[in-house]
């Protein structure tokens, strides 16, 4: 097992805690499920479920382009 693999479940396990902080906190909608997705995708990978983990990853960046765009406007026009 390489040493990718390791950072893929590292990754998932740091993307379902932050969204379990997430909801916690009683945070945006948008962004615990951002953190679930990514969290999701990221621990489908290390099982080597790469389909359906790039299936999550994809979720998660379609749940945060609205809010970057927003980001890159604001940033953009002042």
């Amino acid at each position: 097992m390489g040493m990718i693999e390791y950072v893929w479940l590292v990754a998932g396990i740091l993307g379902i805690a932050s969204a379990i902080l997430d909801l916690k906190a009683e945070e945006s909608k948008e962004e615990t499920l951002k953190d679930l997705f990514l969290g999701t995708g990221f621990l489908l990978w290390y099982f080597r479920r790469d389909v359906l983990g790039s299936i999550f990853i994809l979720a998660a960046v379609l749940v945060y382009l609205p809010e970057s765009r927003k980001k890159w406007i604001r940033w953009r026009h002042g």
